[in-house]
């Protein structure tokens, strides 16, 4: 039997409380039984969406991990999006943030489940690769070790903060006079919460 159906029985089999019954709690409901009448496709297919609904939970749950706005930026409503890595199995979730009176713009973005965030997270952790980056610094983000590069003359910069290889958080900048608001944004953002949805 297929390793992700197994996971999926898996979840089939937990029991769930009263208080969380939602679409996703009746999809698995709904695959039990199917499964149970040896309806294996319709089972499958129920588990499936209950998956994605899963992890669209999850995206919003990491979400809810990235800062509010320093003084003088803001982050509109629309500025939000969360979604599944394909083929990977791992969660993206992005917010734009903007400069109020001034031309600054940074994308943060967290992601889960390898790919290539934490490809880049990995590589920037390599002191030879640091040391082949004039402009890389290593700063201390809460308890965490990020890399920030910043150019001046196209005032562009990105922080990129690898945790325990599960997570990765990235923050590119333009119209910046420095990397000093990339730092702001990621001592502010809840790395305690972050590490835990993470399994760290």
């Amino acid at each position: 039997m297929p390793r992700a159906l197994l996971v999926s029985l898996a979840i089939v089999g937990l029991s769930v409380s009263a208080g969380f019954a939602d679409d996703i709690t009746e999809q698995i409901d709904t695959a039990k039984k199917l499964y149970q009448e040896g309806d294996l496709a319709g089972a499958v297919s129920e588990l499936e969406f209950a998956i994605q609904g899963l992890k669209a939970k999850f995206g919003e749950a990491f979400l809810a991990t990235f800062p509010q706005p320093p003084e003088g930026w803001t982050v509109g409503a629309d500025g939000a999006k969360a979604g599944a890595i394909p083929f990977l199995g791992g969660t993206n979730v992005a917010r734009t943030y903007r400069q109020v009176n001034g031309p600054g713009k940074i994308e943060a973005q967290l992601s889960t489940g390898g790919g290539m965030l934490q490809g880049l997270a990995q590589m920037f952790a390599n002191p030879q690769m640091l040391a082949m980056q004039p402009n890389a610094k290593r700063v201390r983000i809460q308890r965490e070790t990020a890399t920030t590069t910043y150019d001046p003359k196209t005032r562009e910069g990105q922080l990129v903060l690898d945790l325990g290889g599960k997570a990765t958080i990235m923050l590119q900048g333009s119209g910046l006079s420095g990397p000093e608001p990339l730092v702001e944004l990621a001592q502010r953002w809840d790395l305690k919460q972050t590490r835990a949805l993470a399994g760290l």
